[in-house]
């Protein structure tokens, strides 16, 4: 979506920290920012998955808003 010009933003939970690090390098964008929640996310009950969003959802906003991601894209020939 990156590559097409909307701004997105990666969340994963923490078993996948460094599978995102290394796909982000693969794709030759090793900058990458992302959020990284708790994990599980199926075995967790609702209102906790509400607060976990709720801690992260300022730095999705940031990412978005600051456009960490907007120009990545440009000197990668491929998309994460």
């Amino acid at each position: 979506m990156e590559k097409l010009g909307v701004p997105t933003v990666v969340v994963a939970t923490e078993p996948f920290i460094s599978s995102g690090k290394a796909m982000a390098v693969s794709h030759g964008i090793p900058d990458y920012p992302f959020v990284v929640i708790p994990h599980p996310i199926a075995a967790t009950e609702i209102p906790k998955l509400h607060g976990w969003a709720d801690q992260v959802v300022d730095q999705v906003v940031s990412i978005w808003l600051k456009g960490e991601t907007a120009g990545l894209y440009a000197s990668s020939s491929t998309i994460r």
